[in-house]
């Protein structure tokens, strides 16, 4: 009988196959399966490979990398599925396609030309996605035990011995003390196929390295369970922690069960918070407002602390990738059912993440500081998502990642990651600094307000006081910012950022599903437009960028009615 940790996959198989609500999912990775069939996949070429330490490119490399780890995924669940043997010779063609690449581990891990790694060195380099690459193997060999021909078996074994596990055994990697999501993408990866191919020895040895990496993912997340990384990011690192915990509760019998702290279930109800419509999310940080999810992930979360937590609407669910695998399959519960999304105040008291969730729209804002993990400068920063999920004022999310993104001497120059990008006071033309000394203060929150001091987020000494504040009603948010300026104070102006291009009348910006009503005898709005990429996307967004200039110029209040239709 084949077990995955404890899932009897044979009878989890035939249950998806008789379920109304597992078909479209099944139908469509049996589609993804389809179209992988007649695919030609090119050798992953060194000079592509390099093209990261040269011009900072990612995409050009990761695109068919991702490929074919996503299309391996798709083509083996959807041989486990069906038994059909027309999967078999091109699972076991991407197999070893993959098998035969240079590293598992992206350019942008390898640090080419800062740390001139050894041949061995960068083939041994264990980052997310060799260890995504290493856990996708190993659930082949799983599912698919007694199936494919033996020396399949041993080609994965014998890479993943080379590339994962004798890397473990040899090097210390920086991801098992990160408090992000790597420790648990890694430690998960890593663990699932130490399980699988490991001797009793090596998971004697390597297993303890691998419980200290979950601690540092926990620790993260604070005592208040916010990601602050962002939602992306929580459903990218707790799936991968998930997957781990669950094994490594089956594996030890039941003595080892994170799933009896408080801690991971705060951080289970995180997403429920920062849910802001059926269909939308708060996007701080590296993270996107389409709000995404794992139903295998959903569905073991609910297992575990039923009516208190919230399941979103399948229709919004992904099984897609190699991310998300064949444990969304072998974890959906098949009776499934959508919770309404409840009302009210969710306060993050150490990320400083306030949320408000009305009956007619959603209102989020944060304090913090300007050196937190996929760090924006927006201290103060806000975004309002109405009902049915359109979002008149916006936090950008993430910006496209390449090599300046993640080089603090660039990325801020970026409109996502700058205070430019975020509705935030620009102050002497200047905008937010980057650093963990840059940090609101004096926050105050309850259920109709959030106030904060966001007068250390600037250069030190360029303002002597910036208060903010926001009052929050059934349709409106009221905005409230108190200025005291000192002799290096030159000029303070308001911004406010959307996706929506702006109406411009005499005391009005509309964004269409909201307006911002202001003093026209004291401000005058005027708008500017910015094209930008985001992380993932093929195509360019554009952004608005509204700003508020006080007709004299020692203006000290503004204020705002942000009245939302």
């Amino acid at each position: 009988m084949n077990t995955y940790f404890g899932i009897d996959t044979h009878k989890k198989r035939e249950e998806l196959l008789s379920s109304k609500l597992a078909k479209p999912f099944i139908d469509d990775i049996i589609a993804k399966a389809d179209a992988a069939l007649g695919k030609q996949y090119m050798c992953l070429r060194m000079s592509d490979y390099m093209l990261f330490e040269e011009t900072g490119n990612r995409t050009i490399f990761e695109r068919p990398y991702f490929e074919r780890r996503n299309d391996c995924s798709y083509v083996s669940i959807a041989y486990w599925l069906t038994d059909d043997v027309k999967y078999l010779k091109p699972l076991i063609d991407l197999i070893f396609i993959i098998s035969d690449e240079y590293s598992w581990c992206l350019p942008a891990h390898n640090h080419l030309s800062h740390k001139s790694p050894s041949v061995a060195d960068i083939i041994r380099t264990v980052d997310l996605f060799a260890a995504e690459t290493a856990r996708l193997f190993a659930d082949i060999a799983i599912i698919l035990a007694g199936t494919l021909p033996s020396y399949v078996i041993e080609r994965m074994e014998y890479e993943i011995r080379r590339r994962i596990i004798d890397a473990m055994k040899k090097y210390e990697f920086h991801w098992k003390r990160e408090i992000n999501n790597w420790a648990a993408v890694c430690g998960g990866g890593v663990g699932i196929a130490l399980l699988r191919f490991g001797t009793q020895n090596e998971i004697d040895e390597i297993l303890p390295q691998l419980y200290s990496s979950m601690e540092s993912f926990i620790a993260g997340f604070g005592s208040d369970g916010c990601c602050r990384e962002g939602y992306s990011y929580w459903n990218y690192g707790l799936g991968y922690f998930l997957l781990f915990a669950r094994a490594i509760l089956h594996h030890t019998g039941g003595k080892t069960n994170y799933f009896k702290r408080d801690i991971i279930k705060k951080i289970a109800m995180y997403p429920q918070r920062v849910r802001m419509s059926m269909n939308k999310t708060a996007s701080f940080s590296d993270s996107k407002a389409e709000l995404t999810f794992c139903p295998g992930v959903m569905s073991f979360l609910k297992s575990l602390y039923g009516d208190e937590f919230e399941c979103p609407d399948l229709s919004l669910a992904n099984m897609n990738g190699n991310v998300f695998a064949v444990k969304e399959f072998l974890w959906f519960d098949t009776s499934y059912k959508a919770d309404t999304p409840k009302t009210g105040t969710a306060y993050f008291p150490e990320a400083q993440w306030y949320i408000k969730k009305g009956k007619n729209f959603s209102f989020a804002a944060k304090g913090g500081h300007n050196n937190e993990m996929h760090n924006h400068n927006d201290i103060g920063s806000f975004m309002i998502v109405t009902q049915n999920g359109h979002i008149p004022l916006a936090d950008f999310g993430s910006a496209a990642y390449e090599k300046k993104t993640f080089d603090n001497r660039y990325r801020y120059t970026m409109l996502n990651n700058s205070s430019r990008g975020h509705s935030v006071p620009i102050i002497n033309g200047a905008y937010q600094c980057f650093g963990a000394e840059y940090a609101a203060s004096d926050v105050n929150w309850g259920d109709d307000f959030f106030a904060l001091s966001i007068t250390g987020a600037y250069e030190k000494g360029c303002i002597k006081k910036a208060d903010r504040s926001f009052e929050i009603t059934d349709d409106r948010v009221v905005l409230k910012d108190v200025f005291e300026r000192c002799d290096k104070t030159e000029s303070v102006v308001e911004r406010m950022v959307s996706w929506t291009k702006p109406m411009i009348y005499d005391g009005c910006v509309d964004f269409g599903t909201a307006k911002v009503v202001f003093d026209a005898n004291r401000y005058k709005a005027s708008y500017t437009s910015e094209v930008y990429r985001a992380h993932g996307d093929r195509e360019d967004l554009c952004a608005y960028l509204v700003d508020y200039n006080p007709i004299k110029n020692d203006e000290t209040e503004f204020v705002f009615e942000i009245i939302v239709q």
